[in-house]
């Protein structure tokens, strides 16, 4: 159960050596092939992700070997099961395209061995995929899912030890491995793993603090693990500033909202729910409606 978490969106943008080098009418294709990766990015973390899928799946047909837009298609339905609460159908298209993206990345590691952002990407599926196993119980699935993404992880220290990615794998890494239930820790054990939590928050913490685009990342996954420990005043601190980069993911503000209820601020609480309900996104109809229930107890016990 570990994850890289949301890879960094320049790294992905920009990672690729060859890219660079290409020249005359192929720089102008993969400039144009940047330039539209970009788009589906950005659509992603906005959540406008009808948009996000169509042009990751054009950019599939335009360039079958690259595994960028099959990990980013495959993140939409991980968002919808893990930090959404959705069905199980989302964590099964998840495994399915998360599946196409780690072959299409192993093809690529056995050509480029050395490219950055294809190491990250393959610690991010694996990791994201023991997440999916330990929420639905299948520990024996999620170690082994853990134990091949953190694999990657040392593979990206030994290639760039300084990248604040390696802080955010290394973060969630420990934090999982110093929480999981003590019933099953022998299988970590069997497989020579370990960790500790107030290391991978301490380690999260820093990457959120960072100075790149890797500070959305982890300050999602803060978040979510402050939502776990009830500490929903630092909760706070770390989801502001992502809605304030990206007001209109309602993933970003539903969390706001419980952090806010939490910490004893109803009524700016009930105004992000009521932001949550009203933009009614088709793919997170959970969120829509646990945010109308919040809203509506809010607004009828309110002294405000």
């Amino acid at each position: 159960m570990y994850t890289i978490l949301l890879i960094t969106v320049m790294m992905l943008i920009s990672g690729m050596n060859r890219y660079v080098e290409a020249e005359g009418g192929e720089r102008d294709l993969y400039t144009a092939f940047e330039h539209q990766l970009d788009n589906g990015i950005s659509s992603f973390y906005k959540t406008d992700w009808d948009n996000a899928r169509s042009i990751f799946q054009e950019l599939q047909n335009k360039e079958v070997n690259d595994p960028r837009p099959y990990f980013f298609e495959a993140m939409v339905p991980f968002w919808q099961y893990f930090f959404a609460d959705e069905s199980s159908d989302a964590a099964e298209q998840f495994l399915k395209k998360s599946e196409i993206a780690i072959e299409v990345g192993k093809s690529r590691m056995r050509t480029m061995p050395q490219d950055t952002t294809t190491v990250l990407m393959m610690g991010g599926l694996y990791g994201y995929r023991g997440l999916v196993a330990a929420s639905e119980q299948q520990y024996r699935t999620a170690v082994r899912s853990g134990a091949s993404g953190f694999s990657y992880t040392r593979k990206l220290m030994s290639m760039s030890g300084e990248n604040p990615d390696v802080l955010i794998g290394q973060g969630v890494f420990h934090y999982m491995m110093g929480t999981i239930p003590r019933e099953v820790r022998w299988l970590t054990s069997m497989v020579g793993l370990s960790g500790n939590r107030e290391t991978g928050i301490r380690m999260l913490e820093e990457a959120a603090e960072s100075d790149t685009y890797t500070s959305t990342d982890a300050r999602m996954i803060l978040t979510y693990l402050y939502h776990q420990e009830e500490l929903y005043d630092d909760a706070l601190k770390v989801v502001e500033p992502l809605v304030e980069k990206w007001p209109e993911n309602v993933i970003f503000r539903y969390f706001l909202a419980i952090s806010l209820e939490k910490s004893g601020d109803a009524q700016n609480a009930a105004e992000q729910y009521r932001i949550v309900v009203d933009r009614n996104h088709p793919d997170l109809p959970s969120i829509r409606d646990r945010s109308r229930e919040r809203l509506e107890y809010l607004t009828a016990s309110s002294d405000y």
